[in-house]
């Protein structure tokens, strides 16, 4: 008899056809999600299982014994974790924030009359209209095409920031080359966006199957919320997410029934993100001695039970809880200057797959953060670290005339389509 393997093991899953649950009943698996389709996840590890409340008797018997012990309502909960990489987790990041990706932006010299590039300042400046009306916001990727400097072509900008009228100004980052207006060109933002809206928030839910292969058995976990993440970004090493879940029940396949998911989609190619790569900025300023960042939201899901039903009626889901921490070789007060003057910062990650002008990318951005605490230990004959928690809040700039988007984290993803 074949024992099973991790390594053998194949993660997939699909979105039911709505996020309504439906308490007391459950949809039709054959139907929602349906065994067509799917997609096959990649992933380091899972600790997705089924659960149920139990109950021991607490009779007092003349025998001295338990005689009694019952079984009562079931809960999936677990997480599933992997090396973080453009488009494989955009569902989840989406399931989490509660939002929708947003299109890409489009635009040309008939929207912005010009753009003139500034090495120096690391600017780019458009001759006229509106960016921040077409949805050009800070923490976005564009990219040029059809410039007469072709150095500037094809090349992924960050947008740092936006100033001057209607937010023509962006710096960027890398720097541009230096170029005088052109007057013929197109610009795309790169990918797409996901924030956390103030309103019009979405419920979705997942059916996920882990498939043993070797031993042909297949569990199948349906009506799966998200229930937060966590990204992990070491100076040194693979970026990581781990996402959380709460579903309602498990069936499992076995032999000629398994795998419940026939044919689902490849897993991505998409390369693994690496945080030496990229760009991290606290305050509006580059930082280069920080020495790990990891940003978590959590939504402190909830399925609590009722009478007459051994499933949970729903999986409540709160607010949206964005928390992490940063650590940082010790340089000079200003970071502990500003956790002693409670002063509001800004976090923005740039996460590349590799260092050419065009990689694929994902940026984390928290317009607004607070430090809750600056704990500085000394310690050993090295360079000595500061460790530097920290709550993300709703960024309460006006929108419209900054560019800064008002949520609590906005996450671009530019191979998200």
């Amino acid at each position: 008899m074949a024992l099973a393997e991790g390594v053998s093991a194949r993660i997939a899953y699909k979105a039911h056809s709505t996020g309504v649950i439906t308490p007391g009943i459950e949809p039709d698996f054959s139907s929602d999600p349906g065994a067509s389709g799917g997609q096959i996840l990649r992933r380091v590890s899972s600790t997705l299982a089924l659960s149920k409340d139990t109950y021991q008797s607490n009779e007092i018997r003349g025998d001295r014994q338990i005689l009694d012990f019952r079984h009562g309502v079931k809960r999936v909960q677990g997480n599933i974790s992997g090396e973080l990489s453009p488009l494989t987790y955009g569902d989840f990041f989406e399931a989490a924030c509660r939002g929708t990706w947003a299109v890409s932006i489009a635009a040309d010299e008939s929207d912005f009359t010009s753009v003139a590039f500034d090495n120096a300042t690391s600017k780019i400046t458009l001759g006229g209209g509106a960016p921040i009306t077409e949805g050009i916001r800070a923490g976005m990727i564009l990219q040029f095409t059809g410039l007469a400097e072709t150095a500037n072509n094809g090349v992924n900008f960050l947008v740092l920031s936006m100033g001057g009228t209607s937010g023509r100004e962006l710096t960027v980052f890398p720097p541009p080359t230096t170029a005088t207006a052109d007057t013929e060109f197109d610009v795309v933002s790169v990918g797409q966006r996901l924030i956390v809206p103030s309103s019009g928030f979405v419920s979705r839910k997942f059916a996920l199957e882990i498939w043993n292969q070797d031993v042909d058995i297949a569990r199948l976990f349906t009506e799966c919320r998200v229930g937060g993440f966590n990204v992990q970004l070491p100076a040194s090493g693979m970026s990581t997410v781990d996402f959380d879940f709460m579903g309602r029940n498990m069936t499992i396949y076995e032999d000629s029934a398994a795998p419940f998911f026939s044919a689902p989609s490849a897993e991505t190619t998409t390369g693994t993100m690496a945080a030496v790569n990229g760009l991290l900025r606290a305050s509006g300023q580059t930082i280069a001695v920080i020495t790990g960042l990891n940003i978590q939201m959590q939504l402190s899901p909830s399925a609590d039970p009722v009478v007459g039903s051994n499933l949970v009626p729903e999986i409540f889901l709160g607010r949206a809880n964005v928390t992490g921490q940063m650590t940082a070789f010790f340089e000079n007060a200003d970071l502990i200057n500003d956790f002693v003057n409670e002063n509001t910062l800004e976090i923005l990650a740039y996460l590349t797959t590799s260092s050419a002008p065009d990689t694929p990318a994902m940026t984390f951005y928290l317009p607004r953060v607070k430090l809750g605490g600056a704990d500085l230990q000394t310690q050993g004959e090295g360079g000595q670290s500061i460790t530097l928690p920290f709550q993300a809040l709703k960024s309460t700039a006006t929108e419209s005339s900054t560019g800064i988007p008002e949520t609590t984290i906005q996450i671009v993803d530019t191979q998200q389509t």
